[in-house]
């Protein structure tokens, strides 16, 4: 959330465009641009100021088609572009009206939705030798890198005396565990890079265990999941499942438990709107669909409200009415809390919205 932080920097109004920039057809770019016309004539009707409008045109228009299915959310204020970014999958499930918005706050929570099947971690299947690693940033394809340490000696004799035997294991001992080092060391800076949230590991299990024991802070983030026969995206998937299972898991359970004590929670949408106002706000859970209906919104991150007289009752004045899941995202952003999205059933929320405070109301 706090990368958005300098988009919201802006005063707006925003023009938000979400367009499917998939590849997969022989006349992909023709097909593209006459998305984003349509999409340009609807954001046109809705008062979107011209200079906006062609900045995002100017990038679909050097976008080039990949293969694949995908997408791109762009995010236009003052003639500029303030956020672009690829899709995982194209937005085609989206409304027409959450396609291209114009308001004075732009329209992200069909993004951060999307961001929950983009997670950066690092993959290293590990030998004696060395390890193939691939570090997964985004969306995109896996950046393959090769960390190799010596290469002599790392197998094992079993001739001649028994004493030179048990020196030759020791030496090839020696050099399994600084190459372990040297591989530990790479994964540690790349998931720092990275700000990577998981590392695979995979290969040879005694070399693989040297490496996880040398990963120091970082070893919290090893799965025991893949396998040296997955494909990338079969990986990709995977990890990301196991992640998001995992946020949710441990945000549900802190939800509840400050709950029953009664004093750091609040569910439904007045207390929580009233705890985004006031910053108190360390993680929001939301079940709730993108169409909650519409706040009232001033200048500042936190000045949200259902009315206008509240605002002007806490010292703030409005600018405009914004869709509630866009004022809520900006005082998430504003107040570097986290935001976990959770599925239907998953938990009881009122409104299907709720947070666990920083501290007690």
């Amino acid at each position: 959330m706090e990368s958005l932080q300098r988009v919201y920097e802006r005063p707006g109004p925003f023009v938000t465009a979400y367009l499917d920039t998939s590849g997969d057809a022989e006349d992909a770019d023709k097909a593209i641009e006459l998305r984003w016309r349509a999409i340009h004539e609807s954001l046109r009707e809705q008062g979107a100021d011209d200079a906006t409008v062609e900045a995002i045109g100017a990038h679909v228009r050097e976008h080039r088609a990949q293969t694949g299915q995908r997408g791109q959310v762009l995010v236009g204020e003052g003639g500029d572009v303030v956020l672009q970014d690829e899709l995982p999958e194209p937005p085609t499930d989206l409304p027409a009206e959450d396609q291209a918005h114009v308001g004075p706050l732009p329209h992200l929570l069909p993004y951060l939705r999307r961001c929950r099947t983009r997670v950066a971690f690092v993959a290293a299947d590990v030998d004696h030798e060395g390890a193939d690693l691939l570090l997964f940033h985004g969306p995109g394809k896996a950046e393959e890198v090769r960390v190799d340490g010596e290469a002599h000696p790392v197998h094992k004799a079993h001739s001649g005396k028994q004493e030179n035997q048990q020196r030759g294991h020791m030496a090839v001992e020696e050099q399994w565990k600084r190459n372990a080092e040297a591989v530990a060391g790479e994964i540690t800076e790349r998931v720092g890079k990275l700000k990577a949230e998981a590392i695979v590991l995979t290969g040879e299990d005694q070399q693989r265990s040297m490496v996880r024991s040398l990963l120091g802070e970082a070893q919290h983030l090893v799965l025991d999941t893949g396998s040296r026969t997955e494909s990338a995206e079969d990986l990709r998937h995977e990890v990301t499942l196991s992640v998001h299972e995992a946020q949710v898991a441990d945000a549900v359970e802190e939800f509840q438990r400050e709950s029953g004590r009664g004093a750091r929670a609040v569910e439904g949408w007045p207390d929580t709107v009233d705890a985004l106002r006031q910053g108190q706000v360390q993680t929001l859970l939301w079940t709730a669909d993108d169409h909650a209906g519409d706040l009232r919104v001033g200048a500042g991150a936190t000045e949200l409200s259902a009315d206008e007289r509240t605002l002007k009752d806490l010292g703030g004045e409005g600018v405009g009415d914004a869709p509630a899941s866009a004022a809520v995202v900006r005082a998430l952003a504003g107040t570097s809390a986290e935001l976990v999205i959770t599925d239907p059933g998953t938990v009881d929320l009122t409104g299907g919205i709720g947070a666990v405070l920083r501290y007690a109301a």
